[in-house]
């Protein structure tokens, strides 16, 4: 019986057969590889197919021809299927669908935090980790804290939390004044109870340098360098762990040579030793001389078209402590390079404000620079680029503070227009909140009377008129977070703002007190102090004021029903002067302490034994001291988080007003104060349930 598989009904002729060779060999040859792969495995195939098919029975065949659809090998697929399954992670990805990539990226992020603390200590970023600390973690053993330690909800929230931007560091229930002089505890529970303790001991001051009044105090987010800016057109770099000068950025020179470099003053005349004659002699020696000299090295050379002609207002470091802007009453902007603190450099003058700058602020984690002049005008500058992006419009009058955050936002104070306005920099808009005047009428109807408000602490006598405490001006202002900023005012109020809401939520009137005058005609008259200086801890719940009280307050803000709805007074720390400027940052985490004696928990970023002035800046110089303090330990792993590390406020104090001198207090001396704070240790904290829970 023949085979039936070369029983063919179709005759295939020689020429359709050769075409059909051309062609394949043609497209193979095109095909290149795997085309030619793939005939030959079907080539294999039929040949294979065809041996077993003249071995095979008769019977066999005559039931595998039943067997195979269509009668014949010519009816069968014998094609690749490309669509069986994904060969590649490219093509995975491209397979699944958005719900499964969710899920997958989702695994990673998580394995991600589980493998964080797996990571060398040196390659972690400073102050990032949530978790950070300088000990390896230890593997293989069953301890409760490494079990904590890796709580992965802990992270999550903690993340939510930043990138939401709302607060999330709580440290008013914890936060501690510095210690007190106090020789005995009877001594210091009956300050204690007057309201008024000594806590100059802990107050380092920075004193020489500047020859008028101290407008700007800024520190590094490293808490390692400090610089002021003064009336006298100087900016000093200061090394805040001793309070060492490093460097004077001066104003720019008068005389110049031909190469535009700056000379020195004529000494004929002149005494040889006072302290005009010692910047002379710093002025005349170059720079490229030895550096071992340290006349030639804390001095910078500025020439011609550099540096500043006139008062400096205002100073903003950038995050990264790249770049240091100031502004002042030449209308300038000037842009300095401070990274390297052996060599600082001028790069350019940003121009376009028409009148003095009085405030200029970086925005966090970037080197977008906003500016506010007393032109009512805010602009922005690309740093990096050095170049200008736009002008913002809107304040009626001169633009007196502004603050900014990591967001594309800012808030503004308008002086005299009575306003606070919230820009949006992305939408292009803007939110205004208006101060001001408020009615006696107004007051009763809203459940509240300021002639009934209590006086403050230390002061005698209740308001007798409403209109003692009108607003006439916003003087400054500070955000807390991307939803909540406070302000004040020549009234001496400080109020605290909601987006949300178009007039303040909780407001305290004359924070700071009363400043009393005797008139012969008029008898006693009593003026509020302004607020001259706010500044918050950054998505925290503490902050700081300023007036010339002689105290700098700190506020804590309090929640009821989870949300933020006022403030209250913690403690005050005595200072003399105008406070100018007020700033809060936290040191790193790696310089976080605790002390064995007292349980508070302290940072060794700044020394308190190497500042020459220990008690203030009316404190005589104090030797420096070498020891270090042996009864301190570092935190536990646990522990050792952002939310433990104690606050610093830095300072600026004056006898003047830094735009102008309303005020004058011939007994305050110019200089500027670092006031280390201290928090009570978590591990002998009780568990309070008054803390936030914002989402």
């Amino acid at each position: 019986m023949p085979d039936a598989f070369f029983q063919k009904k179709r005759k295939r002729t020689n020429t359709s057969s050769s075409s059909s060779t051309g062609s394949g060999g043609g497209a193979s040859s095109r095909a290149g590889p795997s085309r030619t792969t793939k005939k030959s495995t079907i080539t294999s195939n039929s040949q294979s197919r065809m041996r077993n098919g003249r071995n095979a029975s008769p019977a066999s065949s005559d039931n595998d021809d039943d067997a195979v659809p269509g009668g014949g090998i010519d009816e069968m697929d014998l094609s690749h299927n490309y669509n069986q399954g994904p060969n590649s992670d490219d093509e995975a990805e491209a397979a699944e669908t958005p719900a499964e990539a969710r899920v997958r990226l989702a695994k990673m992020y998580l394995q991600g935090l589980s493998s964080s603390n797996s990571a060398p200590v040196d390659q972690a970023q400073d102050g990032d980790d949530f978790f950070e600390s300088d000990q390896r973690p230890s593997f293989g053993l069953a301890d409760a804290a490494v079990a904590d330690r890796d709580n992965i909800a802990a992270r999550l929230q903690k993340d939510v939390a930043e990138q939401s931007g709302r607060i999330h560091l709580f440290l008013s229930d914890r936060i501690a004044p510095p210690l007190s002089t106090s020789t005995s505890s009877e001594q210091e529970n009956a300050q204690h109870a007057q309201g008024r303790v000594d806590y100059t001991s802990s107050m380092l001051a920075l004193r020489g340098g500047h020859r008028q009044s101290v407008t700007c105090a800024v520190a590094s987010q490293d808490a390692k360098w400090l610089f002021t800016a003064s009336k006298d057109g100087s900016i000093i770099r200061w090394r805040l762990r001793d309070g060492k000068l490093i460097r004077i950025l001066p104003r720019r020179s008068k005389h110049l040579a031909e190469d535009g470099s700056a000379l020195p003053p004529t000494s004929s005349g002149k005494s040889k030793t006072s302290g005009a004659a010692r910047r002379r002699a710093r002025l005349s020696k170059p720079s490229s001389t030895s550096s071992s000299s340290s006349s030639s090295s804390t001095y910078l050379a500025v020439g011609a078209e550099e540096g500043h002609t006139d008062e400096v207002y205002t100073l903003s470091l950038s995050s990264d402590g790249a770049h240091l802007a100031s502004g002042g009453a030449d209308k300038r902007i000037c842009i300095w390079s401070v990274s390297n603190p052996s060599s600082e450099t001028f790069l350019k003058t940003l121009s376009g404000h028409k009148d003095s700058i009085s405030s200029v602020c970086f925005r966090l984690g970037s080197q977008e620079l906003y500016t506010a002049s007393l032109d009512r005008t805010l602009k922005l500058f690309d740093v990096s680029q050095l170049s200008y992006i736009e002008t913002l419009f809107g304040h009626q009058e001169s633009v007196l503070s502004l603050s900014c955050l990591s967001s594309e936002t800012a808030v503004s104070a308008g002086g005299r227009d009575r306003t606070c306005r919230y820009w949006k920099i992305r939408d292009e808009s803007q939110l205004v909140f208006r101060a001001g005047i408020k009615s006696k009428l107004r007051e009763v109807l809203e459940g509240g009377d300021l002639s009934s408000s209590k006086p403050s602490t230390g002061e005698k006598g209740a308001m007798s008129n409403p209109a003692e405490t009108q607003e006439g001006s916003v003087e400054v202002v500070s955000m807390i977070d991307s939803h909540h900023f406070l302000s004040g005012g020549d009234s001496g109020s400080i109020s605290l703002w909601n987006l949300g809401k178009k007039k303040p939520i909780f407001s305290i009137p004359v924070a700071h007190g009363f400043d009393v005058i005797n008139s012969e005609t008029e008898g006693e008259i009593r003026t509020p102090r302004w607020i001259t200086s706010l500044a918050a801890l950054p998505f925290g719940d503490v902050f700081v004021s300023g007036s010339w009280d002689g105290r700098i307050r700190v506020w804590g803000l309090t929640s009821s029903a989870g949300q933020v709805k006022g403030f209250k007074a913690l403690f005050d720390l005595p200072v003399e002067g105008v406070v100018n400027s007020l700033q809060l940052i936290q040191p790193p985490l790696n310089t976080v302490v605790v002390s064995r004696d007292t349980g508070m928990v302290s940072s060794t970023a700044i020394n308190i034994n190497l500042y020459k002035r220990r008690n203030g800046l009316s404190s005589h110089i104090h030797q420096q001291d070498q020891k270090d303090q042996e009864n301190l330990s570092k935190l536990d792993k646990l522990n050792t988080s952002k939310s433990n590390s104690p606050p610093i406020i830095i300072a600026a104090l004056a006898q003047e007003h830094k735009f102008g001198r309303w005020i004058h207090l011939k007994h305050a001396k110019n200089g500027s104060l670092i006031i280390p704070l201290l928090l009570i240790n978590p591990s002998t904290l009780a568990t309070t349930s008054n803390h936030f829970n914002l989402v």
